[in-house]
């Protein structure tokens, strides 16, 4: 799917429940990346381990290549976010940075992947892959999100953006292959918005119509926010574009999308533990 080869992955963790509780059972990063403690915060959701990915650099550059891969074992819950938003540098005419990130999510596994978004400097070039492995009866919501910033204010733009999205679900063919190719935009194209993101929800036996309604109504009291949900192919999940005047309009979007996400993630953890008294019953 890309032309990233065999490289060995310069962040590598993988996560195991165990003692009800998910714990990282490998932990192998080198430069930029930085790993500190992580955390059981959610009242509610005790056994959901959330980690916090650092950079040493903070920045992405312009020959950088940053692979990535999470491996989430079975009935392992996750929450991945970053320290904040990365800003991607001007890159030499003929380079551009690489980033590939691979997420697997075994059976009954539950993933929140929420990096913060990218900020494309002037002449930036940056190619992502990002590949969603995801078993039939686990659950992921996938975020992916950049912004434009020109520190001199001249209003001048990234040189490209090339970004991929490869779901599965399961098996080795692709359900859905997303694909977003910006070479040098002008700034008309962007209609006044600064700031553009996406959303992937896979949730097993729920109506994805009707979690499209629920998402719907969380995103609708969000001002200088637009927003569009479509069921995904083979109706395995809903797929959700975000377009903000400002960050703090998407970033809110994104919020509201994880509310959603999480509230239906501890109904079905609550029937599901309920399931066999009241079958007794």
């Amino acid at each position: 799917m890309s032309d990233l080869g065999p490289e060995k992955p310069r962040l590598d963790l993988s996560f195991v429940r165990r003692g009800g509780r998910t714990v990282i059972d490998r932990r192998l990063f080198a430069w930029p990346f930085v790993l500190t403690r992580s955390f059981h915060t959610d009242a509610a959701r005790p056994d959901q381990l959330s980690v916090i990915l650092q950079t040493g650099s903070g920045a992405v550059h312009g020959e950088d290549r940053l692979t990535q891969r999470f491996t989430l074992a079975e009935a392992a819950a996750v929450c991945i976010t970053t320290q904040g938003a990365t800003a991607v540098h001007r890159a030499e005419p003929g380079t551009r940075a690489v980033e590939h990130v691979l997420l697997r999510v075994a059976a009954g596994a539950s993933l929140d992947y929420r990096p913060e978004p990218r900020i494309l400097f002037p002449d930036a070039a940056l190619r992502q892959v990002l590949e969603l492995d995801c078993a039939g009866d686990a659950s992921a919501l996938v975020t992916d999100a950049f912004t434009m910033h020109d520190p001199d204010g001249h209003g001048r733009l990234f040189r490209e953006l090339d970004s991929t999205l490869v779901v599965r679900r399961p098996g080795a063919e692709p359900v859905l292959i997303d694909h977003i190719h910006l070479r040098e935009p002008d700034i008309a194209r962007f209609n006044g918005h600064r700031a553009f993101g996406s959303a992937t929800l896979l949730l097993p036996s729920h109506d994805p119509g009707a979690i499209g309604q629920l998402l719907s109504h969380a995103i609708a009291p969000v001002e200088g926010l637009y927003a569009a949900a479509s069921v995904l192919p083979g109706r395995v999940g809903i797929g959700v574009r975000l377009a903000g005047r400002e960050m703090r309009a998407l970033r809110a979007g994104f919020d509201a999308i994880a509310g959603v996400y999480r509230e239906i993630e501890i109904n079905a953890r609550a029937t599901l533990r309920s399931g066999p008294v009241a079958g007794a019953a």
